[in-house]
């Protein structure tokens, strides 16, 4: 009965000594991230309009067929791809800092 009580007492400690304090530079930190991320979020989002009022409106583009047209699909296809995966980095950056800020706080702040 004395050994089952053991990881008891250690887990008991080790609760004991968890830090109630937060963690200022863990905070500036966690703020400075989410602040690149956000940056970033904002640079995809202006790639996006560059590219989308460089295209012009879609009734101007002459007919295209055969290889220019698989051409064509192909680039907007990248670039479509390319415009997502910056947006959906830029936005785990952003998470990571966020969670990086509420891992910096302590236990009693809200």
């Amino acid at each position: 009965m004395a050994t089952r009580d053991a990881p008891r007492a250690v887990e008991e400690e080790v609760m004991e000594t968890t830090r109630q304090a937060g963690d200022p530079p863990g905070r500036w930190l966690g703020i400075a991230v989410f602040v690149f991320g956000i940056a970033l979020l904002a640079v995809v989002f202006y790639i996006a309009y560059r590219d989308l009022v460089v295209a012009g409106p879609i009734t101007s583009l002459a007919p295209v067929a055969g290889p220019q047209l698989t051409e064509l699909a192909i680039k907007v296809l990248l670039r479509a791809i390319f415009v997502f995966l910056m947006g959906y980095i830029a936005s785990v950056i952003s998470g990571k800092g966020i969670g990086l800020y509420q891992a910096a706080r302590g236990r009693g702040e809200e």
